[in-house]
């Protein structure tokens, strides 16, 4: 199932390492809440900092978290700048993890989105053309 606000998880593939090799990585990511009527802006906040949980776990600072809006028109409001935060989460039977987790600077409204969720989106052109052969 698809959808456009919440948490999710966001996977890419690099070698921009060292030993140049080809690592996936992964981040959670929440671009936008699921609550309705926010314009596309910069950026915008909840009103005050939280801890983030996930699977009963919880963050061991508070954060307040930048999110995308919604564009008015057809276009999607996507993250234009984004780093990645190592977050700590502590779990009630006291064991705990890290998780990278998506930091959003800066948002745009896109006047070419198709699917704002479809990772494989961008990969269309390559399926229209054939292979070329001599």
């Amino acid at each position: 199932m698809k959808k456009t606000c919440g948490r999710g998880v966001s996977l890419r593939i690099t070698n921009n390492n060292k030993q140049c090799q080809m690592v996936k990585e992964s981040r959670l990511c929440n671009i936008r809440p699921c609550k309705p009527g926010k314009k596309c802006l910069n950026v915008y906040r909840e009103e005050k900092p939280h801890n983030f949980t996930i699977s009963g776990c919880t963050s061991t600072n508070t954060y307040w978290p930048k999110y995308c809006g919604v564009c008015i028109d057809e276009r999607c409001c996507i993250p234009y700048k984004s780093k990645t935060v190592e977050v700590d989460f502590q779990c009630p039977n006291r064991s705990g993890f890290s998780w990278q987790v998506m930091w959003i600077n800066a948002c745009f409204c896109n006047l070419s989105c198709k699917n704002p969720n479809d990772i494989f989106t961008d990969l269309e052109q390559y399926h229209v053309k054939g292979e070329v052969g001599n």
